[in-house]
């Protein structure tokens, strides 16, 4: 199998200004933080879900383990409460997965869709970096990967 390669570390930013955000029932989540990341000129920074609930979310995961990425994606609707939400922006574009639970049982999720309805509250922080940028860019195998500018 071989050496697996080395982790690509991505030094030097440092926290600029951090955002607490509150979004209230039917306002989506995804847009609002694009909306956000552009009106703050956010290009590389970092979105952290802390507490909420959702009515209705798309999000798409992994389907197969191929080379290839093969992305499912799925719609749920009902009650929903947010059990965590995270990612990168990076060249002022968002990279988030959530983390779902429905009647107390396990979660589930993964990357956030546009389209994901606030029921009750959702809760966010976004941090803004200074530094220098990251950008992403797909691999041989369509995998978006981060890297300098």
């Amino acid at each position: 199998l071989g050496k697996p390669p080395e982790p690509r570390v991505f030094g030097g930013a440092q926290v600029q200004e951090i955002y607490r955000v509150l979004l209230d029932r039917d306002d989506l989540l995804l847009e609002s933080v694009i909306d956000i990341i552009k009106q703050k000129n956010i290009q590389d920074g970092q979105v952290l879900i802390t507490a909420g609930s959702i009515q209705e979310c798309t999000y798409h995961f992994l389907g197969a383990t191929t080379m290839k990425a093969k992305n499912v994606f799925k719609t749920v609707k009902g009650p929903f409460e947010i059990l965590a939400g995270m990612g990168l922006i990076a060249d002022g574009e968002p990279h988030i997965h959530i983390v779902l639970s429905h009647n107390g049982q396990g979660g589930f999720g993964g990357h956030l869709e546009k389209g994901c309805r606030v029921l009750n509250l959702a809760e966010l922080t976004i941090i803004k970096y200074s530094g220098p940028p990251l950008t992403r860019k797909d691999n041989a195998n369509g995998i978006s990967l981060l890297q300098a500018k």
